[in-house]
């Protein structure tokens, strides 16, 4: 190996070995894909993924984001939404989720949701459409 090629497979090392640590370095809860398991005219059951560290869910909290974020927004608040309770769930491997309930039927063809999650050092809002 000549001295050049090394120096580029060396550089080319600890590029990746940083890039590999960045996910570690950011410490911000999100959401992910949303998982409708009710059909029309069922009460809703959905997943919403979540991902967190251990000191975020400590203090995480999820709601349906107010009237006025979903006005801010430019999105139509419907009372129906006003009844979903999310609760902070893990599946068998370990993967965080947020059960989406509601008790009644939803009988909407479609639905946009604002949902905002709270913690400690931080807020985020995220727009959902399931049908």
């Amino acid at each position: 190996m000549r001295k050049n090629d090394q120096r580029n497979t060396l550089i080319r090392s600890i590029l990746a070995l940083a890039m590999a640590a960045l996910p570690f370095g950011a410490t911000a809860a999100g959401l992910g894909k949303l998982n409708v398991l009710s059909a029309l005219g069922q009460p809703l059951r959905a997943e919403l993924e979540i991902t967190a560290t251990r000191e975020e869910l400590s203090s995480l909290a999820a709601r349906l984001a107010s009237p006025d974020a979903f006005a801010q927004s430019g999105i139509e608040y419907v009372p129906a939404l006003s009844g979903l309770r999310f609760t902070v769930d893990k599946h068998g491997d370990g993967q965080l989720y947020l059960r989406v309930t509601s008790d009644r039927p939803l009988n909407e063809p479609f639905l946009d949701m604002l949902v905002e999650i709270t913690w400690a050092q931080g807020r985020l809002v995220r727009e959902y459409t399931f049908l």
